[in-house]
Order: structure tokens, then C-alpha cells, then sequence
């Protein structure tokens, strides 16, 4: 796209008043600037949200060690050579002789040096996370969920710690979205800054060195932002509800035969399984089965020999049962970071429901089960946890973080550099011609459509600039705006 300007006389030169008006000329637009106006602006509301959730996310990875860490000898138990590790029932008995008032809503049985974890209610509707050593079958300790630092973590990388409402979840899923206009932005102004950046460079400008770091840093972790929004949009209170809503309306479903909507594993896997997380997409939109006898409960024993009769590859996450029809549910999930094989493996996910009285199988719900999306999904979630490829991708993602965090903190020193020599907000002057260029205009609508509170905020953005900022010779000046 190009704008015109009019022609003006040489200075010192008045044009007589019969002469014909001078010819427009075209102007070239300013790419460069143009994008990097809007990368600067983006990453003013995206760096607060893409920092934290670097920092968050990756002790929420890190979940196992930083809490053991933080309470010796509570989650971490001493192995002795050739100890074997007791049977769940008689780990199940030492808690309720501890705990005999407390009934047990769950089991995450340990394997290693990590202790079995119960999960017991409490008489307010609440529920504490009890820790035995596998191999003595004693209590090492008991701990709520706001003792953990991974819950913390949690809830700083879901909510930002303003869950009121669903406030925080949007504020991530915006800065989430924006951050994909950062990087589509970032990519142009690399591609085409290369040669002033090499110049300033070679001249030895002030933060010229800095300003090519952050370029060459971001072109990777860029591709791993875009890798990671779309990932984690199945988490967000808008994109991902609306999505589902739309597969259930259509009849599909995320999740194969049954999408979830009568299923109410999702709300017990929550209540019960000891943290603040949600429950998995995959376990937590499957379907349960019921018990049917009635008569004395089975031990936990013989509900994970069943799991095992059938291949759930061990070791599981076990809910009790609910009430009089409720099943013992077995779960082989990738959620629960217990160096289960479907951790890296998610097409080893497996749900079995066992009748509590008969110990019969009731139900099986599988990866094989899913439908073609959600095993999409479950494949992007086990990437964006830093599990899928095991080992290797816990190291990248772990460096991914660092470089996030190095990104958002080199972005506003490259500013305060430039804000030396600049005035008002000190951003780059210049303008994104959406309005006369239809491909970045075809491109803001699909973008905005995609991802509706990009949409919204896309809007607000220009409404302000056309009807406020560009009307307020003040506010004109302080945000550069030509």
C-alpha cells in the first residue's frame, strides 16, 4: 500500500496563485516501522502475562522436585536396597489409623523415592494430602494444597491469581493471543531489520549488541510461542469452552461416543485428586461406569488387579467410590506426574472403572476411544507440559522458558535504551495500514474470528486510536502517533 502526499515548494518560494495545484506523490509505506509499532504496543500487555507464565509453568514442571524440596522428608522417602513396596491396602490402613475420622477419596500410588499420596476429606467439604512411605507404610506428613508451591504455580500460570469471575483466565487467554500477533510481527521486523541491525552493530551503537540478541533469540522461541498458545488454548475459559460447545452442538464431541457433557468423573477427579489443577481433558470427559451389587467393598487390591488384568500400564491414580453406585476408578493418566509410561506416551491413557462390591470391570475409556481431535489435543497438552518426548522435551522446554524470560527482559532494556533519546511513550512512529491493505486486513479478521477476545480487544484498540488518541493533540504526542 502507498499514501500520497502533496508536493510542497522550495523553501522560501511562494507558488502564484493562478498555478495548478502541484501533483501528489506516492509515499512508501515504512514496514518496519509499521510492525514494530505494533510489536512494541503488543508487548506492552504480553510480556507481564508471558513472564509469569514462564516462571510458573516452569516450576509447575519441576512440580515433584520443588515441592520435596520445600518439605523434607514429607514427599521424598529413603529407598533401601531391594525394599519392596507394601501392598495399597495396608498403606490405605495406616492412614485411617492415623486419620480415623477422614474418609479416603483418592490414592496416587509412588513409585521411586516418592511417597503414596491419599487425598482424605475433610468436615468442611475440603480435603487434605496425606503422604506415606510405600515401603514402611507409615505417615510422613500431611499437607494442603496451599502448602505446595506447584499449586501456587498452578494458579499463577491459570488465573494469575485472579480467579474471581474468570478474570484472570481472560487476562492470560488475551495476552496469550496478542502474544501471537508479537511473534508474527517479530518475525517480519527480523527478517527485515537485518541489515540495520548489523550496521548499528558494526558501528558499535548504544544496545545495538542487545537489540541483536533479542533478534536472534527470538526467531526460535518464537516458533515455540506459537507451539504453545495454540496447545494451551484448550485450557482457556473462552477458546476452549467454546470450542467443546461447538463439538457438542455438532454432535461429535471432543471426545468420541461420549463428549463429556453427562459425565461426572471430571468434577471427582477434581475434588479428590489432591490439587488445584483441573482434571485432564482426556480423564476428566470420560465416561463412568456404575455399580450395580451391593455388600461389602473390595480392598483397593483387587480394583488395581483388574486395571492390571486388562494392560493399564501402572502406576495409577485410584478414585473411590462415590456413594452406594459409585466405582473405584483406575487411571493410567499423564496428569498425575507419576512416571506412569503414558506421561510421555499419551496413547497409553486409560480409564477403567471397577464395581466396588463385585470388582468387575464396569467401564474402559482409552486413548483408542478418542476421537481424531482430541487426540490432537492430548498430543499438544503432553508438548506444552514438557513430557511428550520425554527427557528431551523437559530440556527444551525448560530452555524454552529461560529464553521467554530472557525475551522479556531484554524487550523493555532495548526500550529504556531508546526512551534516552525519544520522547513521550517513546514508541516507534509510524502506522499499520490495515484499513488500505487487504491482506493484513483479511488477516486481522481471521485472526479476530479465531480468536475472539483478540477480536474484541483488536477493536477497542483502534477505536481508541481513531476516535481518542488522534483527536487529543496530547495524547497524539505521547504515543507517536503520525
Amino acid at each position: 500500500m502507498t499514501t500520497m502526499e502533496a508536493e510542497t515548494p522550495p523553501p522560501g518560494e511562494t507558488p502564484p496563485e493562478d498555478a495548478p495545484s502541484s501533483p501528489a506523490r506516492p509515499r512508501k509505506t515504512n514496514w518496519f516501522a509499521a510492525f514494530w509499532r505494533w510489536h512494541f504496543y503488543g508487548s506492552v500487555l504480553v510480556i507481564p502475562v508471558l513472564f509469569c507464565l514462564a516462571v510458573s509453568g516452569m516450576t509447575y514442571m519441576f512440580r515433584a522436585e520443588v515441592d520435596s524440596l520445600a518439605h523434607p522428608g514429607v514427599l521424598q522417602v529413603p529407598v533401601a536396597d531391594g525394599a519392596q513396596q507394601a501392598e495399597l491396602s495396608a498403606q490405605e490402613a495406616a492412614v485411617r489409623a492415623e486419620f480415623p475420622d477422614r474418609p479416603i477419596l483418592s490414592v496416587q500410588d509412588g513409585t521411586g523415592d516418592r511417597a503414596t499420596l491419599f487425598v482424605a476429606g475433610l468436615e468442611d467439604g475440603g480435603s487434605t494430602n496425606i503422604y506415606v512411605d510405600p515401603y514402611t507404610a507409615t505417615v510422613t506428613g500431611e499437607l494442603s494444597q496451599d502448602q505446595l508451591i506447584s499449586t501456587w504455580a498452578e494458579r499463577i500460570h491459570g488465573d494469575l491469581l485472579i480467579g474471581d469471575g474468570g478474570f484472570g483466565d481472560r487476562i492470560v487467554e488475551l495476552g496469550a493471543s496478542w502474544a501471537i500477533v508479537l511473534t508474527i510481527t517479530g518475525f517480519i521486523i527480523f527478517f527485515l531489520g537485518r541489515r540495520a541491525r548489523s550496521g548499528a552493530e558494526a558501528k558499535g551503537k548504544r544496545g545495538a549488541r542487545l537489540r541483536s540478541y533479542h533478534a536472534l533469540v527470538g526467531l526460535p522461541v518464537g516458533l515455540g510461542i506459537l507451539l504453545l498458545v495454540v496447545s494451551g488454548l484448550p485450557w482457556t475459559g473462552v477458546w476452549g469452552a467454546q470450542a467443546q460447545q461447538i463439538a457438542v452442538d455438532s454432535g461429535s464431541g471432543l471426545w468420541g461416543a461420549d463428549p463429556g457433557a453427562e459425565s461426572t468423573i471430571r468434577q471427582q477427579i477434581e475434588d479428590a485428586d489432591g490439587q488445584s489443577a483441573p482434571a485432564g481433558w482426556a480423564s476428566g470427559n470420560a465416561p463412568q461406569g456404575s455399580s450395580t451389587g451391593s455388600g461389602t467393598p473390595i480392598s483397593i487390591d483387587r480394583a488395581i488387579d483388574a486395571a492390571r488384568a486388562l494392560g493399564a500400564p501402572e502406576p495409577y491414580l485410584i478414585l473411590y467410590p462415590e456413594g452406594e453406585t459409585g466405582v473405584f476408578s483406575v487411571m493410567s493418566s499423564q496428569w498425575y506426574d507419576v512416571g506412569n509410561p503414558a506421561e510421555s506416551d499419551v496413547t497409553q491413557e486409560t480409564t477403567i472403572h471397577v464395581d466396588q462390591y463385585s470388582g468387575d470391570v464396569v467401564g474402559q475409556y482409552g486413548y483408542d476411544d478418542y476421537s481424531a481431535m482430541a487426540k490432537v489435543v492430548s498430543q499438544g497438552i503432553a508438548l506444552h507440559e514438557g513430557r511428550r518426548l520425554g527427557t528431551f522435551n523437559t530440556i527444551m522446554s525448560t530452555l524454552f522458558c529461560l529464553a521467554v524470560i530472557f525475551m522479556c527482559v531484554t524487550g523493555p532494556m532495548m526500550w529504556w535504551t531508546r526512551r534516552a533519546t525519544a520522547s513521550g511513550l517513546a514508541a516507534p512512529r509510524a502506522k499499520l495500514p490495515v484499513w488500505g491493505n487487504w491482506v493484513l486486513l483479511a488477516s486481522m479478521v481471521v485472526l479476530g474470528v479465531f480468536l475472539p477476545l483478540f477480536g474484541l480487544s483488536l477493536l477497542v484498540v483502534l477505536a481508541l486510536d481513531q476516535f481518542l488518541i488522534r483527536r487529543v493533540p496530547a495524547l497524539k504526542s505521547f504515543f507517536g502517533t503520525v
